[in-house]
């Protein structure tokens, strides 16, 4: 089997007075496949009591940073996260020298790119645009939504759920722990444009601890209000962990969340038995 082999790393230390020196060694790490070269990030940590300034022989070994092969490209893209994620917890590389510093482009500034073509492909100008230059019936079907996008572009990715945060916290106007924790005021600065395309993204993840991002800012007493109807009619109407994370919601509030119309036609269309009972016991209060 085919081993890791390093293509270039970088060892940072943080010191401080009256405790160890901690080690962190972030490295670029590649194998060949029968499909060609694999990539990922290995990260390794150690501590010296002794303070002796020698590296310990322990940064040999480390943990994937991420679970599946990655292209070159998106390895460079994980180091140069982590490196900053490393540096600003306290630790600086030994031999500052040797560090490749990005002044131009920013880590993530990939990831606000995407977010800010999908928030224009999400804006009103922008879908009437497209219904203008619309023609026939169209022989690719339906366009993919912003947050469909989104959300396919960072399954593909596979970032854990500690990086996909981590970038999410530098490009959007909340820390780490805000998006952890929300409250009215980040709901706030979020607003619903964000919110609209950042719910599938969170509620449809394969990571339960994303998923639980997910429904905190769900459970925001204000949040599903501060959204289009017809994009709750929309989730509510699809199969999956979005749909039934509505199905107390509208349970709850239907009739002032969707309108009556809506739900008659949820009560139809709905693929999850659950939203569908919910939406057809208000139907029968409205008859």
């Amino acid at each position: 089997m085919a081993r890791w082999t390093e293509v270039r790393g970088y060892t940072l230390i943080f010191t401080q007075a009256g405790s160890p020196d901690r080690y962190a060694r972030a490295a670029l790490v590649r194998k060949r496949t029968l499909l060609g070269s694999a990539y990922n990030v290995r990260e390794a940590r150690a501590e010296d009591s002794s303070r002796s300034g020698r590296e310990p022989e322990a940064l040999g070994m480390g943990r994937m940073l991420s679970w599946r092969w990655l292209s070159e490209g998106e390895a460079e893209e994980l180091l140069s996260a982590r490196l900053r994620t490393l540096e600003a917890l306290g630790y600086g590389v030994v031999g500052q020298g040797e560090a490749e510093v990005e002044d131009e482009r920013g880590a993530w500034d990939w990831l606000r790119e995407l977010v800010d073509r999908q928030l224009l492909r999400a804006s009103p100008e922008s879908e009437a645009a497209a219904a203008a230059g619309a023609t026939g019936e169209g022989e690719g079907g339906e366009a993919s939504s912003p947050a469909q996008v989104l959300r396919e572009t960072l399954d593909t990715l596979k970032l854990e759920p500690e990086a996909l945060l981590e970038g999410l916290s530098t490009i959007l106007p909340l820390d780490e722990q805000s998006l952890r924790e929300p409250e009215r005021e980040q709901l706030e600065a979020l607003g619903p444009e964000l919110l609209a395309m950042l719910l599938p993204v969170w509620l449809g993840h394969e990571s339960r601890e994303l998923r639980t991002i997910g429904e905190r800012w769900l459970a925001l007493p204000t949040a599903l209000f501060e959204l289009e109807a017809e994009q709750v009619a929309s989730w509510a109407e699809g199969p999956g962990t979005l749909a039934r994370s509505l199905v107390p919601h509208v349970e709850d509030a239907g009739l002032a969340l969707l309108g009556p119309d809506a739900l008659v036609h949820l009560a139809k269309v709905a693929e999850e038995p659950r939203m569908r009972a919910a939406a057809e016991t208000w139907r029968a209060r409205l008859v």
